[in-house]
């Protein structure tokens, strides 16, 4: 059985690379776009360009990326980001490394027609790439050993991002007509949540699960079985503290390889003070705290400790989404 799941985790795998290259018919529609003359908003600026996206027109898809972004970026003050160009891809989202010739970030979305949860699970993805900072060392393939976790964190970032957009569409959308949109972005959410291969095994804590699967991690970061059930067991601490989304803005900012307690300590060390307690807690789940490895009882340790990072774990702490963005 453990076999059948892993063949199918790779296979899924394929169509979950979030940064790759694209062909020259997409580049150039990203680059035409790019020297397009902007259209002038406050804040970030997103722009879709190209065709391919079937009957959704490109100022109702930047609604909705607008949206996704509004929620996202509320938590990081003072973060100013490039602006970000947009286009279609028949295979699957990613980001480029490369920039646009105005140094955009260029993203690609798979999303078309007026399916706009899947606009906004695959850009919330995306834009979390962005956030932590994915471009830091760039190539470089040590950096690729904890990318599993960055390919997490994107995937709670589109589940969190789905469920505050149900919320905030309910009670003030973009649009009057928008509001009934809100419970289409709840219902994809909750497709994802109730999927099995998103929980632990019985009698099983993240720390035994992830000494038994870290090689694998390491190996491949695309490997969606087992991102998505660790990001199910996130979700409910980034909707606790929404704060907390600030501090992968702390990502990649040592050096690039080392292994994964080497990775969130130095993410721990680079975060500011108000975040260090809350990384601390994703570290005893993980069981790598500073005694080392832990077996369950870490974040049994943390939790009774009563520091700020201490979640209530909600009901969605039983599901959860996050995998390939072109779902």
């Amino acid at each position: 059985m453990r076999f059948l799941i892993i063949v199918a985790c790779l296979i899924l795998s394929f169509s979950a690379v979030s940064v790759a290259f694209a062909d020259k018919d997409q580049i150039a529609a990203l680059e035409a776009g790019a020297r397009s003359e902007p259209q002038k908003r406050r804040g970030l600026e997103i722009r879709v360009v190209g065709g391919g996206w079937g009957d959704a027109r490109p100022e109702e898809i930047e609604t909705v990326l607008n949206s996704v972004a509004t929620i996202l970026l509320e938590h990081f003050p003072g973060r100013r980001l490039n602006p970000i160009l947009v286009a279609h891809s028949d295979e699957y989202p990613i980001i480029l490394y490369k920039k646009g010739p105005g140094n955009e970030y260029r993203v690609y979305l798979s999303a078309k027609d007026q399916h706009w949860p899947r606009y906004a699970y695959e850009f919330a993805h995306e834009l979390s790439h962005i956030l932590s900072n994915y471009d830091h060392h760039a190539y470089s393939k040590r950096t690729t050993y904890n990318q599993w976790f960055e390919e997490t964190l994107s995937e709670v970032a589109s589940l969190y991002a789905l469920r505050r957009l149900a919320s905030v569409w309910e009670v003030s959308p973009p649009h009057p007509h928008r509001a009934a949109y809100a419970r289409e972005f709840e219902r994809y959410a909750e497709r994802f949540l109730g999927e099995q291969h998103r929980r632990l095994p019985p009698s099983t804590s993240l720390a035994r699960w992830f000494e038994q699967n870290e090689n694998e991690l390491r190996d491949n970061p695309y490997l969606r079985c087992h991102n998505e059930l660790v990001a199910n067991l996130l979700l409910p601490l980034f909707e606790e503290y929404p704060a907390f989304w600030e501090a992968i803005g702390y990502l990649r900012l040592g050096a690039a390889g080392g292994d994964f307690r080497e990775y969130m300590h130095a993410w721990r060390a680079n975060a500011p003070e108000h975040h260090k307690d809350l990384i601390r807690y994703v570290m005893a789940l993980f069981g790598i705290l500073e005694g080392g490895k832990g077996t369950g009882t870490a974040s049994l340790e943390a939790r009774e400790a009563g520091h700020p990072g201490k979640p209530h774990h909600r009901e969605a702490s039983q599901g959860g989404l996050a995998g390939s963005t072109s779902r």
